[in-house]
């Protein structure tokens, strides 16, 4: 499944992320961290 579809965050946007040209904003972080059924703590790398 697409990510950009399956959250509704831009394909430009995960690119960009990917490329470390920028950062999620912390809405992004939120949308993530329920898509994969996780916490945003987790996702940033403060937990394991």
């Amino acid at each position: 499944m697409d990510l950009s579809l399956a959250t509704g965050i831009s394909q430009s946007a995960i690119a960009k992320w990917e490329l470390d040209k920028t950062e999620p904003t912390a809405s992004a972080i939120i949308i993530l961290a329920q898509f994969f059924g996780e916490s945003c703590d987790y996702l940033l790398g403060l937990t394991d």
